[in-house]
């Protein structure tokens, strides 16, 4: 699965590892996997189907009233409005910057329709890491390359360079998955037949 580019810097067997270590976690459409500004203890892998990556901002609408005695009075109503980023698909992780930083999330990640992810738990991917100094360099510089990709994505459409067709998921190492791309899966999730 794509999955494998994600990782492309760990081996076979420690990409199945992996995915061995996670939990397999299940979301009907419009289901909210990740709300912004929660603190997460792993990381993500889309296993089958899409996410939506949101940002979220505080929003104060008005609206006017009829007081009891008449007259016209503005209510303030305190909101929420979301704003969708990217779309990712699957082998495409999400919650690594939390994983890397200790931070809260920067967005909201939903389930674009049914959706499959392997949630690997935070805990056993750190003690792989400080166990294994080698291990440890390719899953960060695995990550590295997945987050300057992403990054370079966002520069693009902050210059107003669109994706060449918007509603394509951008794969899992930064670049747009073709129609006709064809999956790699090498790498299974848990407790899945191939």
């Amino acid at each position: 699965m794509a999955f494998n580019s994600t990782f492309r810097k760990l081996s076979l067997p420690e990409r199945q590892s992996l995915l061995d270590a996670g939990e397999r976690l299940m979301f009907k459409p419009g289901d909210v996997i990740v709300h912004q500004g929660e603190r997460l203890n792993g990381i993500y892998v889309v296993f089958r189907g899409e996410v939506r990556i949101e940002h979220g901002i505080q929003v104060v609408r008005q609206t006017v009233i009829k007081r009891k005695d008449g007259r016209d009075s503005v209510k303030e109503i305190p909101g929420r409005l979301s704003v969708e980023v990217t779309r990712l698909g699957r082998g495409a992780i999400f919650g690594e910057m939390s994983f890397v930083d200790d931070s809260p999330t920067s967005a909201s990640v939903c389930a674009a329709g049914e959706v499959e992810v392997v949630f690997i738990d935070g805990g056993k991917v750190r003690s792989k890491l400080d166990e294994d100094m080698a291990f440890a360099a390719r899953f960060y510089h695995s990550l590295a390359i997945v987050l300057s990709g992403r990054l370079r994505e966002a520069n693009r459409q902050a210059r107003g360079n669109r994706p060449r067709a918007a509603p394509q998921a951008i794969r899992a190492d930064g670049d747009q998955a073709m129609a006709s791309e064809a999956p790699d899966v090498s790498v299974q999730a848990p407790g899945v037949q191939r």
